[in-house]
């Protein structure tokens, strides 16, 4: 008769059963044991820190207290008191080894107040365009244990605006969000020895806030009450430009720009009656700035407090057990900083100004995964602990549509790794831990997937040799890493995933013939998953482990005792499907079970190792609902739903109601897709530091993301174009100035531009180049030719395009130049015919009405000969001819160009040092790029009139007008209603 476990779920297990149950295991080196019995037990937080005799700047810095100062947010340590650090209005980081007393404000925060805010991890800091930023846990429950290490899972964050006019109320309403749940208090899993040390740490913490010697010598309470005051006007406030001054710091967070006007317009608010109509058009924009931070803002919030983000005080959770290379199962008080992986370190960009100062004890690495754990107690003094733990890849994580197949890098999307850690331990006895490592991740070659509909096809990008390289870099990659990897790959054979499915297998036999990788240390399995088990038939899946049962005895697993090392796992499986969610899960899990049933034998615990799991029905139902839960947490993750096929992975069986699930998780997908997705992606590139703050707000415009290197390929895209362009139409002897991109209609006497479309402008030493550049082609489609001796006036200024955005409305960021010249069209160096009609629908006819004075006559649209009038008639008068040809030289016409704001590519002519070559090659000007296009444009005209003054002579007072071409006011008031309609229903949907 077998025995059947009893299984116990964390929330009801008890002290004595966990004494009972758990033993420690102690180092096997030769001198004392460095953690005791008790510190290793399984469920019980290891107190190796409190004991330790690091000192203070050497341990991890747990729990802090916050409070509110006049330079900034000081938080001191609950584990060590003695130990502070100062996140200053100026982002600088400043930290300190005694108990500082805190400068009291003028104004007390919250009268009410009765205790200062715990603050359980800094996550980082990070600017927008209004204010930097501190982001900080307020909550959080613990999720399990491992090696003794509490696991806890971030539930509640605060984002604390680094100014100090916005200071008081940001800090008072997290203040009112920390009271509700208490102080220092945790939504966890009750945890033997837990709660009783941290709130002894707490009280002592508290004690020493509230008595502050005065200058007397004797003591004042004091509480946050003391601290400040709340703002009436906290919309108001939070509005404000920070007055703090940038500091050089070290570790200091990249301050935001120098406040533009539109910032500054926000200082007469309360008068408004002294606004002129420019002030309060830049007070409009600067509240819509507003509304997109503070939606930025929401989403960072939802991100590190709904999204499973894990962290802990002395366990590294960045690394598997194996990963740790000699690391101590637990910490012994170091700074987890000093040992985490970056690859799975999720925070790693934001904690920059903590490790720059050389605060690396303040750093909490985080992981973005899951954890999930559960006890079970056999009879007769043996326990043992199951916890699946998975860890996401930071280089190219995403969303579902947003990021598929790899980068240049080798790294792939979805790329998760997880990690069944089996720990046993009988009355008495060492713990023994057994930990077995799968993989996931998206197809690893160049590829995407366009949301559109249920079921959008794949598309393959660039050519094999290409996605053989970056193929061959990820498999080399995961080798050196993990060991030899089997390929499972569950897509279909047949339909709208077959050409992704022959891809990969001819990219793997590809790297393999190349020698790119080692074929001994590559294995590729493909199994239709959705064939094989057609008609609900998931038995099946018996087939499949049956296939891999020699290359699992063959892999083995992690296996020590304490810190003794006696199994190392030799390879890893790496499962993908399309999405590498709910396919991918049901086959890991299905390994994971097949590995645990051997583990337990191994270990003794397993009492009929003939029966498989199957022999305990509640072990075999809680690793199921621990897999369930594992793969649910990724697809949220990534796809913004539960995992489907999840009745299977729990219950091992498949049925109609799940898949009536599985139905409206497909059509929640969908929408998740198309209306967040790309906005949850940009904020992700965000925190990680591949994009800017003002890529983020590009996003809620353009309704898409970008990819981390979207700005070094559009960079690189864009020099090439200038590179064919100034190849193509510049004429033999001339010299390149200045070529840059700019925006332009490419018609005569018209302002209307696509801002989607690229133009290169090549300023040569004759005259100046426009050409409309074909990326898909890599061709210039059509150009046009303007002598510098025909122009006569240049113009440049804000050009307003589009008043969706409030950085379109950023004159510094919207700036144009004007040529204006006259056409006369049996001018031989024009190569191509100019249009006969302006673009339809152009913003204004002519520039801004200050300008009428310096161009003489009405601007019309260019005359050209009529195909319709022949030929013979045009010819028969001299005379008519003649005046015709008087009147074409005597019209005027202009052509307008906006530069590009972002990512902006200039070059200009190098000649070889060396004079016998004629070789002329362009070069990259880095100091003009940088610059704004305001700047830019000043630049290119200076540079116009140059060139014309060597070649005759020039009005230097006259050429060069610095006007707006098109106004904010003007661009508004040429938009149309039905264009203002959808504008504002626009921002009521997405800002």
């Amino acid at each position: 008769m077998t025995v059947e476990p009893h299984l116990l779920p964390l929330s009801q297990l008890s002290s004595d059963m966990v004494d009972s149950a758990v033993a420690a295991a102690a180092a096997t080196s030769g001198s004392a044991p460095l953690v005791s019995q008790d510190d290793m037990d399984l469920n019980k937080p290891s107190d190796m820190a409190s004991g330790s005799s690091l000192e203070g700047h050497q341990r991890q810095m747990e729990q802090s207290i916050m409070t509110l100062e006049r330079s900034g947010y000081r938080l001191r340590s609950i584990n060590v008191p003695s130990r502070s650090i100062l996140l200053g209005f100026d982002s600088s980081v400043c930290a300190s080894d005694e108990i500082a007393i805190p400068t009291q404000l003028s104004e007390p925060v919250e009268p009410a107040t009765e205790h200062p805010a715990v603050v359980h991890a800094i996550v980082g800091t990070f600017a927008l365009d209004m204010f930097s930023y501190v982001l900080v846990v307020t909550d959080s429950r613990c999720r399990g244990t491992i090696a003794g290490s509490q696991i806890y899972e971030a539930t509640a964050v605060a984002a604390l605006p680094l100014s100090s006019s916005c200071a008081k109320a940001a800090f008072a309403n997290m203040l009112r969000s920390v009271r509700k749940a208490g102080p220092g208090k945790r939504d966890s899993t009750p945890q033997s020895g837990d709660e009783g040390s941290d709130s002894s740490n707490l009280e002592s913490a508290l004690a020493a806030s509230e008595s502050v010697p005065k200058a007397d010598g004797s003591t004042k309470p004091i509480s946050a009450a003391s601290l400040g005051w709340i703002s009436p006007q906290f919309t108001k406030l939070f509005g404000r430009a920070r007055t703090g001054s940038t500091s050089s710091t070290v570790g200091a967070t990249p301050s935001p720009a120098e406040p533009s006007s539109s910032i500054l317009a926000e200082e007469h608010l309360e008068s408004p009656g002294e606004m002129s109509h420019t002030e309060e058009e830049l007070t409009k924009t600067s509240s819509s700035i507003r509304r997109m931070e503070d939606r930025v803002l929401e989403e960072i919030s939802r991100l590190f407090g709904d999204t499973g983000m894990l962290f802990s005080y002395s366990y590294d959770l960045t690394r598997s057990l194996q990963g740790k290379d000699g690391q101590m199962l637990a910490s012994s008080g170091a700074p987890l900083a000093l040992v985490a992986d970056v690859d799975y370190w999720f925070n790693h960009h934001l904690q920059q100004s903590l490790m720059a100062s050389g605060n690396v004890e303040w750093a909490v690495p985080m992981i973005q995964g899951s954890i999930q754990t559960a006890i079970c107690e056999v009879p007769g003094g043996t326990s043992f602990q199951v916890c699946v733990l998975s860890r996401r890849n930071r280089r190219r994580i995403g969303m579902r549509y947003e990021r598929r197949g790899a980068n240049e890098q080798g790294h792939v999307a979805n790329f998760v790794e997880t990690e069944q850690v089996l720990s046993v331990a009988a009355s008495g006895q060492q713990a023994h831990y057994a930990s077995f490592v799968q993989t996931r991740g998206s197809i690893p070659f160049f590829w995407k997937q366009p949301p559109a509909g249920l079921h959008p096809a794949p598309v393959v990008l660039k050519s094999d040799d290409e996605n053989a390289a970056v193929c061959a870099a990820h498999l080399q990659r995961e080798i050196g890493r993990s060991g030899r990897q089997v390929l499972i790959n569950l897509v279909e054979h047949k339909g709208r995933e077959a050409v992704l499915g022959s891809k990969y297998a001819s990219l793997v036999g590809q790297c393999v013939a190349d020698e790119l990788v080692d074929a001994c240390m590559i294995r590729y399995i493909p199994w239709d998953f959705h064939h094989e088990t057609r008609g609900m038939h998931y038995e099946r899946l018996e087939l499949l482990l049956e296939q891999l049962q020699r290359e699992i005895s063959n892999m083995g697993y992690h296996w020590r005792v304490g810190e003794q090392v006696l199994t190392k796992q030799s390879g890893v499986f790496r499962v993908n499907c399309m999405d590498c969610l709910d396919r991918t899960n049901v086959v890991q899990s299905a390994i994971a079970r097949s590995v645990l049933n051997e583990q337990l034998v191994r270990l003794g615990v397993h009492v009929a190792p003939e029966r498989g799991l199957a022999a305990y029905q509640g072990l075999e139902a809680m690793l199921n609902s621990l897999w369930a839960n594992n793969g649910d947490y990724i697809s949220r993750q990534y796809a913004g739903t539960m995992a489907m096929k999840g009745d299977f992975t729990r219950t091992g069986k498949r049925n109609f109601s799940g898949m009536m699930n599985d139905a409206s998780y497909s059509l929640a997908r969908l929408w998740i897709s198309t209306f967040r997705d790309y906005f949850s992606q940009s904020v992700l590139d965000f925190i990680l530091g591949n994009q800017k703050a003002s890529d983020v707000f590009r996003t809620i415009i353009d309704l898409r993301s970008r990819e981390p290197d979207y700005a070094l390929q559009l960079s690189r895209a864009r020099e090439a174009a200038v590179e064919a362009s100034t190849a193509i139409v510049v004429h033999d002897g001339e010299c390149v100035l200045l070529a840059c991109i700019v925006h332009t209609p490419m018609a005569l006497n018209t302002l209307k531009v696509r801002e989607t479309a690229d133009a290169v402008m090549v300023l040569t030493d004759r005259a100046v180049y426009i050409c409309s550049y074909d990326y898909q082609l890599e061709k210039v489609s059509r150009f046009q030719r303007i002598e510098l001796e025909s122009m006569h006036t240049v113009q440049h200024g804000a050009y307003i395009t589009d008043t969706l955005a409030p950085h379109s409305l950023d004159q510094a960021r919207n700036h144009g130049v004007v040529l204006y010249f006259a056409t006369v069209e049996t001018q031989s160096d024009i190569k191509v015919a100019l249009p006969s009609q302006p673009a339809e629908g152009a913003i204004a006819s002519t520039p801004a009405e200050d300008l009428s004075p310096k161009v003489e006559g009405s601007i019309s649209t260019q005359t050209t000969a009529d195909p319709g009038d022949p030929a013979e008639e045009r010819s028969a008068s001299p005379n008519a001819a003649a005046a015709a040809a008087a009147a074409a030289t005597s019209r005027k016409s202009f052509i307008a160009c906006k530069l590009a704001s972002e990512v902006q590519v200039v070059m200009q002519s190098v000649v070889p040092s060396s004079g016998t070559s004629v070789l002329v090659s362009l070069a990259r000007l880095g100091a003009l790029e940088g610059q704004s296009p305001e700047l830019l444009a000043e630049c290119v005209c200076s540079a116009i009139q140059s060139a014309k003054s060597r070649a005759g002579q020039v009005d230097a007072s006259q050429f060069i007008v610095e006007s707006p071409i098109i106004s904010a006011a003007t661009a508004k008031q040429s938009t149309s209603l039905v264009d203002k309609v959808s504008n504002r229903l626009y921002k009521a949907l997405w800002v």
